[in-house]
């Protein structure tokens, strides 16, 4: 009877185990596809492309929010921060000054992101 409990347990902590790594590895993804996105979002600033630029940190957030869940740490949540602030910035201008500032908000956050590796 005891044996039976035991190699249950052990089955179950070796199965834990073995699942462990993969969230880790699936945050370190989604970190890694936020810092992508934040990257195309600086490049769209550079370009005075406020849609794309929106799109890209809008995209890198919903990265960044999936990894910050699996992960939490608060560079990730400050680099969130300034996403949001440049898609604020961005959103319905064409003024070249509002996206280069949505642009510097962008690389902000990229430096958060970087931050956290």
């Amino acid at each position: 009877m005891i044996t039976r409990r035991l190699m249950i347990a052990v089955f179950g902590l070796g199965l834990a185990l073995s699942l462990a790594p993969s969230y880790s590895l699936a945050a370190g993804d989604d970190l890694q596809q936020a810092i992508e996105q934040t990257q195309q979002a600086i490049n769209a600033g550079e370009q005075r492309d406020a849609s794309s630029l929106v799109e890209a940190a809008d995209n890198a957030i919903d990265h960044a929010v999936t990894a910050d869940k699996q992960n939490a740490n608060s560079h990730i949540k400050a680099g969130i921060k300034h996403l949001r602030k440049a898609i604020r910035t961005a959103k319905g201008t064409h003024s070249a000054r509002r996206v280069a500032a949505a642009g510097k908000h962008a690389k902000m956050a990229l430096t958060e992101f970087q931050s956290v590796k």
